[in-house]
């Protein structure tokens, strides 16, 4: 389970100034993933942005370790203590991209954030890699919204990575969603699906890193 408050320093100097995070949980079947507000319902663009270069730095510092984290199961208590060994063995990296004061996120995004840097390392097209693994090696999923989001990534290359190649926050990001949620609905087989764009980005992102890793081994 991820429950703990990541604490990263945030917005540069000369960025503009964020708004508070809202913690409130989406609607979606899934207490492994909702609990702690482990999904946003809004996140401010600039916050992930910023995840997102700081996610950049300790991947590119650690990625056999982010890795072997992401492959592990995330209700356990070795995923989140993972994810904060990371954090504190790459303390550098909120100064090398020039960070300052405190913005706490969940752990579910900067897993997220993790695994669409490690993803973008292979260099064959991601749609490609996805389309492949759609009739190779399975890999598990540990809850409900973690099925729908790996069927997801098997069902949809074309859409995933269209939404990967997205600037968090960002117009074109919304759109390449709406474009994933008759999938998403469909892989849902009926439940109800109302997950924001972030919490829709980190499940599939995390997904799908776990799906290729499986094509490896």
């Amino acid at each position: 389970m991820i429950g703990f408050a990541f604490a990263l320093l945030a917005a540069a100097q000369g960025a503009p100034s964020s708004v508070p995070l809202d913690n409130t949980p989406t609607p979606w079947p899934d207490p492994e993933r909702e609990k702690d507000g482990a999904v946003f319902k809004a996140a401010d663009p600039v916050a992930r942005q910023t995840m997102a270069r700081y996610a950049a730095c300790v991947a590119d510092a650690s990625p056999e370790k982010v890795a072997e984290v992401l492959k592990r199961d995330f209700r356990t208590s070795e995923y989140g203590n993972g994810l904060r060994n990371l954090s504190r063995a790459n303390e550098g990296c909120a100064r090398r991209v020039g960070l300052r004061s405190t913005l706490r996120m969940q752990g579910l995004p900067f897993a997220a954030a993790l695994a669409e840097v490690m993803i973008e390392r292979d260099a064959p097209p991601l749609n490609a890699r996805l389309a492949k693994a759609a009739s190779g090696k399975e890999a598990p999923t540990y809850a409900p919204s973690d099925k729908v989001a790996m069927c997801v990534a098997r069902s949809a290359p074309d859409e995933v990575a269209a939404l990967f190649a997205t600037e968090p926050g960002s117009t074109d990001e919304n759109t390449a969603a709406d474009k994933l949620m008759p999938v998403v609905r469909l892989c849902g087989q009926g439940a109800q699906v109302e997950a924001s764009v972030t919490g829709l980005r980190s499940i599939i992102a995390t997904a799908t890193f776990r799906l290729l890793a499986a094509q490896e081994s």
